[in-house]
């Protein structure tokens, strides 16, 4: 029995109480191996979720580029909750390794069918912390997605005639099924992230994303912070930039002019004043 009861111990030790503060004041005091332990903490499924959120958040406070490779696998955690997510890309974007900057993008791939804005947010946050062409050319490619979206939407808003307002497609209750006739679907992206014939999408989980969820259209916070991180890049983001407004892509003032901006304020320079243009590639 009492080799019984030893075992059980054994076994459940990683799972019961770990004091990463703790660890956290003993390096701070110079017993650096506790830097070990607390990226195993990170990594490790055994661990209570809450313990493993507290060790990604200190590895981002110590900024050790040690833990660069711990927190990229965080972002590939199966959990469904994803603070634990946006934890790790927090403590990468203050560690500043431009070497996560592939990984933040697919992250980002990955989060357009869910309604989790905060993970994306957090993404982008900390590509604009860590700087460098890839994290440049990945937000550019986001700024151009939401310009999309953008514009989408405006054209499926429908206007009054006479007096030129929005009008609700619906102003008694939706009683019908959405009458798009099928999936929107978006340039190098694929289907409609918002819904499917009136029906929410999954997530990137398998879970439903629910109609209440859906409600709430993150797209314009997300494109200001987009707009702000490529700023915070800095130097490294104008040939991007550059790139981008002289390919085929850009033909959409909306984009033109913000991309404009950011050079703008990046250089101190005002933009140079373009004639509008009613070309779209929508």
């Amino acid at each position: 029995m009492y080799r019984i009861a030893l075992l059980v111990a054994v076994v459940l030790a990683p799972l019961g109480c770990t004091n990463v503060n703790q660890m956290h004041k003993l390096y701070q005091e110079g017993d650096h191996s506790q830097l070990d332990r607390i990226m195993e903490i990170v990594s490790r499924q055994d661990y209570p979720y809450a313990t493993r959120r507290k060790a990604a958040r200190i590895l981002g406070e110590i900024g050790d580029p040690r833990a660069v490779p711990v927190l990229k696998m965080a972002l590939q955690d199966y959990d469904q909750r994803t603070t634990l997510k946006q934890d790790a890309l927090r403590a990468l974007g203050t560690i500043g390794d431009q070497s996560a900057a592939l990984d933040i993008g697919r992250l980002l791939n990955y989060s357009l069918n869910t309604a989790d804005s905060e993970l994306r947010m957090a993404a982008i946050e900390a590509l604009g912390q860590m700087g460098g062409t890839k994290a440049a050319e990945i937000l550019v490619n986001a700024l151009d997605y939401y310009d999309m979206l953008t514009l989408r939407s405006e054209q499926r808003t429908p206007r009054g005639v006479f007096t030129g307002e929005e009008i609700s497609p619906y102003p008694y209750g939706r009683m019908h099924p959405d009458s798009t006739d099928g999936p929107r679907r978006y340039p190098n992206v694929g289907l409609d992230p918002f819904g499917e014939g009136g029906q929410p999408r999954v997530s990137m989980f398998g879970t439903p994303i629910e109609p209440t969820q859906m409600e709430y259209d993150p797209t314009p916070e997300e494109r200001t912070l987009t707009h702000q991180a490529l700023t915070t890049v800095g130097a490294d983001a104008i040939p991007v930039i550059e790139n981008h407004l002289d390919s085929l892509r850009v033909s959409r003032p909306t984009l033109r002019k913000e991309l404009l901006a950011i050079i703008s304020e990046i250089t101190g320079v005002s933009p140079v004043v373009e004639a509008d243009s009613t070309v779209s590639d929508l």
